[in-house]
């Protein structure tokens, strides 16, 4: 199996360390080609390698208490990392593929397929799994080129609509890699449609199977806040960043200042490390009887978590309930200090963020999607910035223990997804999840809220409003009523969505 990146941190990350996890589990051998730096933190994981050229060395090993096999290789590519939509990582040269040169595409192309042939020669694998549909298909033709191997491509949002779809040399390259699988697997019936709309001649090779969940972590009766014990110290954001943040605010002369000095904050801390109060911070927030809101996904302007903030701003009001964000990105700093100037009434800061702020992930300056100042300024969000906590991100071992204490979430992004593995993930933990509706997400919700009285998928037009009245209507639901709409969407994750049944499946892809 190839995938170009980590096994945490991303939809695509933490579907494919689900999907090796269950084929172990079900007794198959993986070898896993990504550029994980712990592969062995991860209990399905036998063997870590890397793979230079043709010499693959052992780096470490462990036992497992799994019938199957897993050996994660990381392959040396140079020390750049391509990805789809920007962000940092610590020891790499990042660069989105759309700005790679024409030089460091081939090398990239170069290095992993002789990687990928090192790995095929010496595991004997009678069979290849791509993960997204550029590069990871091309390496895998010009890798298994002449060897009789088949592969199979299984395709991720991100990478057809950020990189493919705007570039003639990435769809180019995307047509030829899928054009050699033997059958592309598509996260959604959406996804497929993406797949069929783009390249019409491969509509009968593609089949949609969603994106799973693991059932037996993520459980209603998994909550244990001993957890957040655990949650305080390490190398994330802390109280000093959060005073540097309101003291940026107080402080700018034009909103290129207010830019850069959000963004020199953004870089003083390791952004992949929960904050070092996270524990304590969480101990009061979860410690109120007010019920509790929750996002959990990258903090980036297509994820809309600025449209979850301006619609919870009334929920606040009318409900008292408070708001908890998980997760990292580069629009962090932009989005607390979103907050904290809507809490203040400031304007003059909130238009700056509402009229720029995609600056602050990298982006050109463009206004904010799907957000509107009008209602937060005129009182709704007056003093909510004390109800709303960004504690950075959680392993899914905690998160597990910490979502059952959740009354409801919210999966708010703006931007087309292949499914919305989140949505599945509350579900199962007992949490009833809306979402926007649109692409995958749509989806995502019709299976997770079937049998459900309402409907889980909120419409785009008048998103922020929609969302507000969604959240409002069901937060004044009598306990009983919301306890069994939670069990609801329970059950139909455990039966419709399993990790298990997922990695059978594309197992029988080869057969």
């Amino acid at each position: 199996m190839t995938h170009g990146y980590m096994l945490s941190g991303t939809g695509s990350n933490v579907y494919v360390q689900n999907l090796c996890r269950a084929l172990v589990r079900g007794g198959h051998e993986v070898h896993l080609l990504c550029q994980e730096e712990h592969p062995l933190g991860y209990e399905f994981v036998d063997e870590h390698a890397s793979v230079d050229g043709t010499i693959i060395e052992k780096l470490g090993g462990q036992e497992t208490p799994y019938p199957g096999r897993c050996v994660v290789y990381n392959p040396r590519v140079g020390g750049l990392l391509p990805v789809y939509v920007y962000d940092d990582y610590p020891g790499w040269r990042v660069k989105t593929f759309l700005n790679l040169t024409g030089e460091e595409l081939e090398n990239y192309l170069n290095r992993n397929v002789e990687a990928v042939g090192a790995v095929l020669r010496a595991s004997g694998a009678g069979a290849v799994v791509t993960n997204h549909s550029v590069p990871g298909p091309q390496i895998a033709r010009r890798a298994l080129h002449d060897s009789g191997v088949p592969y199979a491509s299984i395709v991720h949002g991100s990478c057809l609509q950020y990189v493919s779809r705007r570039s003639e040399r990435y769809m180019g390259l995307t047509r030829e890699g899928l054009e050699g699988a033997a059958e592309i697997v598509a996260l959604s019936s959406h996804s497929a449609g993406t797949v069929a709309e783009d390249f019409p001649g491969l509509a009968e090779r593609t089949r949609s199977l969603p994106g799973g969940v693991d059932t037996d972590l993520f459980r209603p009766d998994a909550l244990d806040l001993d957890v957040l014990k655990s949650l305080n110290g390490g190398r994330g954001r802390g109280p000093e960043e959060q005073q540097a943040l309101e003291a940026t605010l107080d402080r700018p002369d034009s909103v290129e200042d207010l830019i850069e000095g959000l963004r020199t904050i953004s870089g003083s801390y390791d952004a992949r490390s929960h904050d070092r109060d996270a524990g304590e911070r969480l101990e009061a927030l979860l410690d109120s009887d007010d019920p509790l809101v929750v996002y959990l996904g990258k903090l980036i302007h297509s994820k809309g978590v600025h449209s979850l903030i301006s619609a919870f701003a009334p929920v606040h009001q009318e409900t008292g309930a408070r708001l908890l964000v998980v997760g990292f990105g580069t629009f962090r700093e932009g989005l607390q200090a979103l907050v904290h100037a809507l809490d203040a009434g400031d304007e003059e800061n909130a238009g700056r963020l509402a009229e720029r702020g995609r600056l602050l992930e990298g982006g050109d300056a463009e206004p904010l999607e799907h957000f509107g100042l009008s209602g937060s300024l005129a009182g709704d969000a007056k003093g909510f910035g004390r109800s709303i906590e960004f504690v950075g991100p959680l392993g899914h071992a905690e998160l597990a223990k910490i979502l059952p204490a959740a009354d409801v979430a919210v999966v708010p992004s703006i931007f087309p997804e292949t499914f919305g593995l989140v949505a599945a993930e509350f579900a199962a933990a007992g949490v009833v999840p809306f979402v926007a509706d649109h692409s995958g997400l749509r989806e995502a919700g019709a299976l997770v809220g079937r049998g459900l009285p309402f409907d889980l998928r909120v419409p785009m037009d008048g998103f922020e409003e929609n969302l507000s009245a969604a959240l409002e209507g069901f937060l004044s639901l009598p306990d009983g009523e919301r306890e069994a709409h939670a069990a609801t969407v329970r059950r139909n994750s455990v039966e419709s969505l399993g990790w298990s049944t997922l990695a059978e499946k594309v197992v029988a892809v080869f057969d």
